[in-house]
């Protein structure tokens, strides 16, 4: 039943990222993960909850829950580039997924408005519990880390949309010094 289900999910993330939400059709889905459409829809019962799953289980990038338990063992500093450098790699393995996102704003807005807050909602409560931990530990003050969190993986978004999405001239270097100012302020104005 999971195979099953996997196989859907890699079917749908490749046909979405190549065609788009509008044009990627449940049969075609369907045919690519080797299923019935009926057993596509024992398994999601809407095409909206197939994409809104695809998208959640892609972005950041499926494994980073994980890492941001791995990143705990770093200092502070090293652990929050560390969580910078990988979100932002999962952002760029998905940029076909996350061009969609924006394409069908228009069109499907209230779907594409859910699977944002459940992205943003899933992601900055990863870092605000690590957030939360290093305030018991006296690393970083007393803030809300909700908030927090979600303002450090808005800058990697920021980022990454200027320099990937909007095609934004900068070079290697300049980016490189972005991430790091970027950094600098986050850590200087949580540090205890």
């Amino acid at each position: 039943m999971d195979e099953t289900r996997n196989r859907i999910l890699r079917a749908a993330l490749g046909l979405f990222s190549s065609q788009g939400y509008a044009a990627a059709t449940t049969r075609q889905i369907a045919g690519l993960a080797q299923v019935t459409e009926v057993t596509l829809f024992r398994h999601f019962p809407t095409k909206e909850k197939l994409f809104e799953e695809v998208v959640c289980k892609s972005l950041p990038g499926p494994r980073f829950a994980e890492f941001v338990a791995q990143a705990k063992e770093l200092e502070y500093e090293q652990a929050l580039l560390a969580i910078a450098e990988f979100f932002v790699a999962g952002l760029r393995e998905n940029e076909a997924l996350i061009k969609i996102l924006h394409m069908e704003h228009q069109r499907h807005s209230e779907l594409m408005e859910r699977i944002y807050i459940a992205l943003v909602d899933n992601s900055s409560a990863l870092l605000a519990s690590y957030l939360a931990e290093l305030q018991e530990k006296n690393i970083v003050r007393k803030f809300d880390a909700r908030v927090a969190a979600k303002m450090f993986l808005g800058i990697w978004v920021g980022l990454y949309e200027e320099e990937h999405l909007f095609s934004v001239d900068s070079t290697r270097e300049s980016s490189k010094e972005a991430w790091h100012d970027c950094l600098e302020i986050f850590v200087r104005g949580t540090r205890a």
